[in-house]
């Protein structure tokens, strides 16, 4: 299950990378006055004697960045502080599903089912899958993040759905769905409607399960 990229309104991606490059350039240059201080003073103490005098594997910029971007998209943007600072929810983990299936044609409507919903997420990138007790998983295939406040986290994203191999009478369709995540993150609501294979719309709610 790959992830992919995600839009987060509101946030530019743009300035966090000017300032991951900036911190680059403030290491490397660090970097080079550390390397500079620490020849000049095995100088002055004599430990310099066949010490060859180019660096040939200089830090720069170049090499603190990729790191720094690394460590940002996997972890740090993750710590609460920085979350709230961003203004970017962290929805990966496991949550609980109870959804009903309100109207449309097709089998399975006005029914009620419940299922697993699992989302990986990093600063770029965000995976949402659902698990339909076994008759049906459905991946995302694009998606985007909105934050209203006195609302919550707004997650919006199309996904594919791909029936269980019992479910003779369902095809395989598209759809899009919005789950509205409460600000302690802790509870969800969504609604999603189907086409393109199997025509319904409903509702569902979440609880996210404890670590």
């Amino acid at each position: 299950m790959q992830p992919h990229e995600y839009a987060i309104i509101g946030h530019s991606r743009t300035n966090i990378g000017r300032t991951l490059g900036t911190i680059a350039g403030i290491l490397a240059t660090l970097a080079a006055l550390a390397a500079s201080t620490a020849l000049h003073l095995a100088e002055r103490l004599g430990w310099a004697n066949g010490m060859p005098r180019v660096i040939l594997f200089p830090l720069t910029a170049s090499v603190f960045y990729p790191i720094g971007h690394l460590i940002f998209n996997k972890w740090i943007w993750r710590w609460d502080w920085v979350c709230s600072l961003l203004g970017i929810p962290n929805l990966s983990g496991t949550w609980d599903c109870i959804g009903q299936t309100d109207g449309g044609a097709g089998p399975g409507v006005n029914s009620q089912w419940s299922g697993i919903l699992r989302i990986t997420q990093t600063w770029e990138k965000i995976r949402v899958y659902l698990d339909a007790q076994g008759s049906s998983g459905s991946k995302s295939v694009s998606a985007s993040l909105l934050n209203e406040p006195g609302r919550g986290f707004v997650l919006m994203y199309s996904y594919r759905n791909e029936p269980g191999i019992s479910q003779k009478e369902m095809k395989p369709h598209i759809g899009y769905c919005e789950i509205v995540f409460e600000e302690d993150l802790s509870s969800a609501k969504g609604e999603y409607f189907n086409n393109k294979g199997r025509v319904t719309f409903g509702h569902m709610t979440l609880r996210r399960r404890k670590d």
